[in-house]
């Protein structure tokens, strides 16, 4: 789990992170007639869903954290269990006869 919410996340982790990581912001779309204007996606840039129900921003985020550029936005607790996890399924060297 995350300790900020995703909206806060895209403000403050940097552009240039977003590219370092591999990801690249969707491009804007064109207004539809239908959509729900009261319903805004700071990672779109365009109305249908808000920000913080965006699964492609999700999606992004969770690249961030595992590429360490939004490490400390995952709960404290969570770090150590994916730290854990990273260690456990890390192969080890085998050991010489």
């Amino acid at each position: 789990p995350l300790n900020a919410p995703r909206e806060r996340i895209l403000a403050e982790v940097s552009s240039a992170d977003f590219k370092k990581a591999g990801i690249r912001f969707p491009k804007q779309l064109p207004a539809k007639a239908n959509v729900d204007r009261g319903k805004y996606c700071r990672y779109h840039r365009s109305y249908g869903h808000v920000t913080e129900d965006c699964v492609h921003l999700k999606d992004a985020i969770e690249i961030l954290i595992q590429k360490g550029y939004a490490r400390k936005y995952v709960k404290d607790g969570e770090k150590e269990t994916h730290e854990a996890q990273m260690a456990i399924e890390a192969p080890t060297p085998e050991e010489d006869d």
